[in-house]
């Protein structure tokens, strides 16, 4: 339930390169390096990888991965304030909080979150909740009476609408949620689902143009549920509520701020369509934010019908026909080969990506078996390479251990017990080549439970 707000926080329009609602992120496997230098490496909720996703997509269907790269983007410290900004105190207070706050890893009260959510509908001004409107005699003077204040602005009010756009868009939700899902209650409203994965809390945060619901569920004594999510706990509460307390109010729409634009973009890339885009869609964009590259994604080449390459010279006319090939970035390269994609030509201009090894994780700690051959003891040596990759060299620490020329440029390396880096050196078929950033890990012997080996 806080992934809206780490959204809101990458698309702030102060920031050097803000984020949109159009912003490409890869939903593949991906470790991250946490503050306390361990290797962290989130999960979807549905435990699959959905490749290439915008900001909104990302959102609506609540995709894991995608949020903790927002994190990261933000950085955890400036996101914690972010959060105290609208009221939720208790992220400020917890030392141990981390690259997984987005997806629940720190401590929040029910009002505060629903206080925070009461800023988004407003625009992006929060305002103090309150629990008395007034005090009254029995002969009714009137001792106390609350007065609303003015609020104070936490958000750009841009922002505020399109992350609102964003939480309200049964499209957007589909991939995650299926068409017509608890979520949606006949009228505009946005919301949010939350879930531990011990099912001991979930959640429904949502808000109509007049009203805010923040719906919590789980055991009093804090002992988990059995498979309840947010979508079956929490949501048909917060769906009967919310239609309840609005069935006799006449159905609005979010208000609309000036300093939006609106643009066609390429429905997979996030940027300009060309003529080889093969889906658009329009979005909102603050003023100023619209993309200015062309789709380079979707890539046309002739082929020669019956070799199924690429025609050259002496590829008669008749045999010719253009083709539109999908290019990913090169850490989504994997999944759109597991996902059916055909690998492109390799004159396919390259897109631009995170280039970074796949394989080990960094500061992961591996721990030789007892029981097992040495020789059968191995760990992968993978990257994300580019379209053009001629060759990968795998170093640890400095003294290259394989060299691989072929598709996927993996290779395998045996255990043995030491510190290591790994460096991957990736070289074009022009001849450069690219040192990736290191990644350490350890190999340790067999430890019997119980015992300790200092560190």
């Amino acid at each position: 339930t806080l992934k809206p707000f780490v959204y809101a926080a990458a698309m702030n329009p102060d920031r050097p390169n803000p984020w949109t609602a159009t912003t490409l992120l890869i939903d593949v496997r991906t470790p991250f390096v946490t503050r306390r230098l361990e290797s962290y490496v989130p999960a979807n909720f549905d435990l699959q990888e959905h490749g290439p996703v915008r900001v909104r997509e990302a959102l609506g269907s609540s995709y894991n991965i995608p949020a903790v790269l927002a994190v990261e983007e933000v950085g955890v410290g400036p996101f914690i304030q972010f959060m105290t900004e609208f009221g939720v105190t208790s992220l400020a207070q917890n030392t141990d909080v981390d690259l997984s706050v987005t997806l629940g890893g720190g401590e929040v009260r029910l009002l505060n979150l629903t206080a925070a959510y009461g800023a988004l509908a407003n625009g992006g001004t929060r305002v103090e909740p309150t629990l008395i409107q007034s005090v009254t005699t029995a002969n009714g003077d009137v001792l106390y009476e609350h007065r609303p204040q003015v609020g104070t602005r936490v958000l750009d009010e841009r922002v505020a609408y399109i992350v609102t756009d964003m939480l309200s868009d049964d499209g957007a939700r589909m991939p995650g949620f299926g068409a017509n899902s608890i979520l949606n209650i006949g009228r505009p409203a946005a919301a949010k689902t939350g879930t531990t994965t011990d099912f001991r809390d979930n959640w429904v945060m949502g808000y109509t143009p007049e009203l805010v619901v923040g719906v919590w569920v789980g055991n009093a004594d804090y002992t988990p549920m059995i498979d309840v999510t947010g979508l079956t706990g929490a949501g048909p509460i917060w769906h009967h509520t919310v239609r309840t307390l609005s069935a006799d109010l006449p159905e609005s729409t979010f208000t609309r701020p000036g300093g939006l634009e609106r643009a066609e973009i390429c429905s997979l890339s996030g940027k300009l369509p060309t003529d080889a885009c093969i889906s658009t869609r329009w979005e909102w964009f603050v003023a100023g934010t619209i993309p200015t590259e062309a789709d380079d994604m979707h890539q046309i080449y002739e082929v020669d019908t019956v070799t199924g390459r690429l025609a050259d010279e002496s590829t008669p006319p008749e045999r010719r026909t253009e083709e539109v090939f999908v290019v990913l970035p090169p850490e989504a390269r994997a999944w759109g080969v597991r996902n059916g994609f055909p690998e492109p030509p390799l004159a396919a201009e390259p897109v631009d990506g995170r280039v970074r090894v796949l394989s080990p994780d960094p500061y992961t700690v591996y721990e030789i078996s007892p029981v097992l051959p040495i020789t059968s003891q191995r760990v992968k040596l993978a990257a994300a390479t580019p379209l053009d990759t001629a060759r990968v060299t795998y170093r640890l620490n400095g003294e290259a251990v394989a060299v691989t020329e072929d598709a996927p440029f993996e290779a395998w390396w045996q255990l043995a017990v030491g510190d290591y880096e790994l460096i991957a050196e990736i070289t074009s078929t022009s001849g450069e080549t690219v040192a990736l950033e290191p990644v350490p890990f350890e190999v340790v012997p067999f430890q019997p439970p119980g015992s300790f080996t200092e560190r």
